[in-house]
């Protein structure tokens, strides 16, 4: 362990060195906040499993995975509807005028696919494809390979958490600002928040060869590097930016983004974030679980990643990585869990779903709540 722990973070720093025991990760970083500020963070283990990796440490770099969805993309919607440049209402049709954009996505509002209701599949192994095409073909193809997918469910009907959605939107701010998703969410909103690593592709970055990252894995894409290259095939594909993953930051930075959507929720306005706009992004959609752009706790206490003492008032997100991050837009806690549990293997996701909701609940009677 890297930090000292003292009471009432102590739990949380033995269960950081507990899950390198049971095999969920060989590294691990997080950081507890409450109402808009910072308490605690800590670091466990290495970086990988090899004998000479280097230590886990408060700056050790993760793979966001699918935390790139509300963290980039929404939050880049979020700007773009508050400046008035869109709304949730707008149309694919209204900002994609591609013959590429085939007529039954025209109509799919921006509120449909950030709240994984547009009717897209999950995902579709797009890399193929992508890998196939000369190299600067690739940016370009994801969004329209996600517009050819054929529609599984009529949009609004129900919801299927869909990569494909994320695609299209990453599509439109693009097309909107005419600046890739990376350097507009990094010169719009993370540097005005003074956030200095949070970003896509960081090892290309000044600097970023002296960056430690907790590796993952190659994939099914053998022969990648597993240590600063996003883990998620598609994104990988296309050259690392991508709307549905591709994230790359540090714990403290994470939480220190959540503070900030906290305090504007609340309404105070934080650097580039408009409250009445963070509002309606954080609001859950009536009957659906999810607002636009975050994921909502939902079904029984017992099976809640984000534990039993969040409120139903929380919004957070899950990594296929072994991240997450959770934010009580009630009571105010908020919790950063980054892991690179995918490096011990992609397909055993039982250890990680039986840690989270201990590591939260030992967070919130960190906090003061709970039994």
């Amino acid at each position: 362990m890297n930090n000292k722990s003292p009471e009432p973070w102590s739990s949380l720093a033995n269960l950081l060195e507990e899950g390198l025991k049971q095999g969920v990760y060989t590294a691990a970083a997080a950081a507890v906040g409450f109402k808009g500020e910072k308490l605690w963070e800590g670091a466990a283990g290495r970086v990988s499993r090899e004998p000479d990796a280097a230590a886990a440490a408060l700056d050790t770099v993760y793979d966001l995975a699918s935390l790139t969805k509300p963290l980039a993309t929404a939050l880049a919607l979020m700007l773009l509807t508050a400046r008035g440049r869109v709304t949730l209402e707008t149309t694919l049709g209204e900002v994609l005028r591609e013959d590429w954009l085939p007529p039954d996505k025209r109509a799919l509002t921006l509120l449909s696919l950030l709240a994984h209701q547009a009717g897209l599949p999950a995902w579709r192994p797009f890399f193929e494809t992508i890998l196939a095409a000369p190299e600067d073909e690739r940016r370009g193809l994801p969004p329209r390979l996600a517009a050819a997918a054929a529609l599984e469910y009529p949009p609004g009907s129900r919801t299927l958490y869909s990569d494909l959605g994320y695609l299209l939107l990453q599509a439109v701010v693009e097309t909107v600002t005419g600046r890739d998703l990376d350097s507009f969410c990094r010169r719009e909103i993370y540097r005005p928040l003074g956030l200095e690593v949070l970003g896509f592709c960081p090892r290309r970055r000044p600097g970023g060869d002296k960056l430690s990252f907790a590796a993952t894995e190659a994939g099914l894409i053998p022969g990648r590097a597993a240590s600063g290259e996003v883990h998620d095939e598609n994104a990988w594909a296309a050259g690392g930016v991508a709307g549905h993953a591709g994230l790359f930051g540090i714990a403290g930075e994470v939480i220190q983004l959540l503070n900030a959507l906290y305090r504007t929720y609340q309404g105070e306005a934080v650097g580039p974030l408009v409250p009445e706009v963070v509002r309606d992004f954080l609001t859950p959609l009536p009957g659906r679980g999810r607002t636009p752009g975050f994921d909502t706790p939902g079904g029984e206490l017992s099976q809640r990643s984000a534990g039993r003492f969040f409120s139903a008032r929380s919004v957070g997100h899950l990594g296929f990585t072994g991240v997450s991050f959770w934010l009580d837009l009630d009571t105010g806690q908020m919790v950063v869990l980054l892991t690179n549990r995918v490096h011990l293997g992609r397909e055993d996701k039982t250890r990680i779903q039986a840690f989270r909701p201990l590591f939260h609940e030992a967070a919130s009677k960190a906090l003061g709540f709970g039994e």
